[in-house]
């Protein structure tokens, strides 16, 4: 798992990291997985017009909306969690990180824009599990709603969209509600 100078990232900067990543891999894919232009230079660009201190931020948060809603489309809302709607404690952390928290991988991933190699480079150290056995496309569960929340599920869901990016299938990892005390 990702190491953040030397220590455990947080759940919080995990997801934010995962979903600025996922959306610029999701954008720059063909076909694109969600129809928006935030998670570009140009993009970017025109958001420093309007946002001037948080511009990446709202570019994340627009694409995390088209993102999302795929993502629904494919798993469900009642009772699954997945990277762009998680359980409501972390989406509350998540949203309270200080921008300027984050302003080196900020920086490393806005060259890497529009690079999908680049882009997967940076991924693969989120990836926890290595390899996936399962190529298939669509929804995937990966857990229950109760890992949703943790380090390792995360490292799970990069691992699902790394592999989905790497073959060109979207893939929809997600946490669902767990059924007579059977995990995913």
């Amino acid at each position: 798992m990702s190491k953040d100078k030397g220590m455990q990232i947080s759940p919080a900067l995990l997801a934010s990291r995962l979903r600025a990543l996922v959306l610029a891999l999701g954008e720059s894919s063909l076909p694109a997985w969600w129809k928006t232009d935030f998670m570009n230079e140009t993009g970017l660009r025109f958001l420093e017009r309007l946002y001037p201190r948080s511009s990446f931020r709202a570019a994340v948060h627009a694409a995390g909306k088209a993102a999302c809603e795929i993502h629904d489309r494919a798993v469900g809302r009642v009772g699954v969690y997945h990277l762009f709607r998680l359980p409501e404690s972390l989406e509350v952390d998540v949203y309270s990180i200080p921008p300027s928290t984050d302003e080196d991988f900020i920086e490393s991933i806005r060259l890497c824009l529009g690079q999908q190699d680049k882009l997967m480079e940076m991924l693969t150290p989120f990836c926890d599990g290595g390899e996936l056995k399962n190529d298939a496309a669509g929804p995937r569960r990966i857990g229950t709603d109760s890992d949703a929340t943790t380090v390792e599920a995360l490292g799970r869901a990069a691992a699902v969209y790394r592999q989905a990016f790497k073959l060109g299938k979207p893939t929809f990892p997600y946490f669902a509600a767990d059924q007579n005390g059977i995990g995913g």
